[in-house]
């Protein structure tokens, strides 16, 4: 009996969508620029957080278990993003 494991091509892959969302932060820095802050924040929240979901599932291994720490990990990043974008919407700075 031969048994595979599938779980080998996850992280790789998983880096690879880490710098395609890399890449878009950079792109997007170029592209949005200071015409459009807002929109350039709401571009790193989004992929902020799907980096969050991908270091999580693929990186520490908690794609499909059902561990409690998965959900816990993900509200705990956007626990802190969401400060983090309040403090600065709140000071001003992104206009």
């Amino acid at each position: 009996m031969k048994i595979e494991n599938r779980t080998s091509a996850r992280p790789t892959k998983a880096l690879a969508y880490l710098f395609a969302l890399t890449g878009c932060i950079a792109i997007g820095s170029t592209y949005l620029g200071v015409a459009s802050r807002p929109a350039f924040m709401a571009l790193v929240v989004v992929v902020a957080i799907a980096k969050v979901r991908l270091v999580a599932a693929d990186f520490l291994g908690l794609r499909g278990r059902g561990s409690p720490i998965y959900p816990a990990l993900i509200a705990w990043a956007m626990t802190i993003l969401s400060m983090a974008l309040l403090k600065t919407l709140a000071s001003g700075t992104f206009l």
